[in-house]
């Protein structure tokens, strides 16, 4: 089977992101699909896979075909060069497998391929039917049960689609089940393998952070982070720590209440650093404070303390998390639930910060957490563990539709 996935970037990188660890984790199974991936930002996906080059608009990564959304005739390129690549890419013949991911839509040169019926007429007349699969979003919420591997029309007989959920329940597609993210997460489980996963981070990416002190990871959206420092710097003061700072929107507001809180303990200033890296590095941390799905799904699988930074967008936010939250209640007793329910829903409460609006959340919970609270995190990232990989259950939906 041929699959043509199809991504545009939307917001940062979240979703090449997810594109990226699908591919990856489709490719690493006992009989692979053929990959060609449509992407409308190189750029973004080069700062993920270095070895994409943005200049090229079909090009060949890990054994799939990497291919510029603006497609054959998108201006400025030399005359006949571009169509040919193009040509060249589907020479096998028309794609007959869409996977469009979060609802991106289709570049205008493949929905005319993909709707025209005599492109796919064999010798006896007969046309073959193509199968679109709408990849959606993450989302704890109870509508992916609903939805998932449910038909809709398009506007051709021949063309058949389909929504593929993922999702923390056995009624979804699950969460993409990277080899190397899970083999990072067993050796982070264990204190002797989990410090020489540290050194061998830090020093990869040449950092100094000490392998045997308390890591916590932050990376969020635009707030005041003062409260989370506060309870990081009470800590510290038992606990050496080394806290990570990521690169993007909330790292100058990190910094900020660091530096009004007197540089409590060590604040590493990460740069942006390939997915494979930032899996390892999330997978070693004790405290995760995350946003985004991608880095929700991390966080979630590695089975230690987090917390989610919803994108602030008002009620929808608040759905969100709400959803995230009751999918873990099961795991934790009411004690050890509620500190933790505080805590999402603090980190969650409002859009932005003014002068006279400041957040009261306490993370202490999640910093220094019971028995049971280590014990919850453990648990319900082992139920999504048996939830089965996001790639492999794709694939078994689709050889059962083609």
């Amino acid at each position: 089977m041929t699959i043509d996935a199809l991504c545009r970037v939307v917001d940062n990188y979240g979703d090449i992101g997810v594109v990226y660890r699908l591919a990856r984790a489709l490719s690493a199974l006992p009989d692979p699909p053929r990959l060609r991936l449509v992407v409308d930002d190189l750029s973004a996906f080069s700062l993920l896979e270095p070895a994409v080059d943005p200049a090229l608009p079909v090009q060949s990564l890990r054994g799939w075909t990497v291919l510029d959304w603006a497609g054959p005739d998108a201006s400025g390129s030399p005359h006949g060069s571009r169509a040919r690549s193009y040509a060249d890419a589907y020479a096998d013949g028309p794609p007959r497998v869409v996977l469009e991911c979060f609802a991106c839509g289709r570049p205008d040169w493949l929905e005319e391929v993909l709707f025209d019926d005599s492109r796919y007429r064999d010798a006896g007349g007969a046309v073959a039917t193509r199968t679109i699969v709408n990849l959606e979003y993450l989302s704890a919420e109870a509508y992916p049960d609903e939805f998932h591997r449910l038909p809709s029309l398009t506007r051709s007989s021949s063309v058949r689609k389909h929504m593929f959920m993922p999702g923390f329940t056995p009624a979804t597609g699950g969460l993409i089940l990277d080899r190397e993210f899970v083999e990072a997460v067993r050796l982070a489980a264990e204190p002797g393998p989990r410090r020489a996963l540290r050194a061998a981070i830090a020093g990869g990416l040449g950092l100094s952070a000490d392998p045997d002190r308390f890591w916590a990871l932050l990376f969020g959206y635009e707030r005041d982070y003062g409260p989370i420092v506060d309870d990081l710097a009470a800590l510290s003061r038992s606990t050496p720590m080394v806290v990570f700072a990521a690169a993007g929107k909330s790292r100058p507001c990190v910094e900020a209440a660091w530096e009004r809180a007197g540089r409590p303990f060590e604040l590493v200033r990460l740069p942006f650093i390939n997915q494979r890296d930032w899996d390892r590095l999330l997978a070693a941390m004790d405290f995760s404070l995350v946003r985004g799905e991608d880095s929700l799904s991390r966080a979630a699988l590695a089975g230690r303390p987090f917390l989610w930074h919803a994108y602030p967008q008002g009620g929808d936010q608040s759905l969100k998390v709400r959803g995230l939250v009751e999918r873990m209640r099961p795991f934790f007793g009411p004690d050890d639930f509620e500190p933790l329910e505080a805590a999402f829903e603090a980190v969650n409460d409002r859009i932005d910060d003014s002068p006279t609006v400041r957040g009261s959340e306490r993370v202490s919970a999640m910093l220094e957490p019971s028995a049971g609270v280590r014990a919850g995190f453990a648990a319900f990232s082992e139920r999504l563990l048996n939830n089965g990989d996001l790639a492999a259950n794709l694939m078994t939906f689709l050889r059962g539709l083609v």
